[in-house]
């Protein structure tokens, strides 16, 4: 039996990962990972965080436009 993303966005349980993910992401030891290391002349720090706030906003934007359907 294979849930569908429609009954995947409604559980609880789901969003609470998410929202764990994007903690553990988002916690200082794993951007202290970035310190010192420049992409492109900009600083890792800076490209990392960026790069997992779009991640997760696209995310909550697909889920979401899901629900409406």
């Amino acid at each position: 039996m294979a849930l569908s993303l429609q009954d995947l966005l409604g559980q609880k349980e789901f969003w609470v990962f998410l929202f764990a993910t994007g903690w553990v992401l988002l916690n200082w030891p794993l951007i202290e990972l970035a310190e010192g290391v420049a992409i492109m002349g900009t600083p890792g720090i800076l490209v990392y965080i960026a790069s997992i706030w779009l991640f997760f906003i696209l995310a909550l934007y697909l889920f979401d436009r899901g629900n409406f359907d």
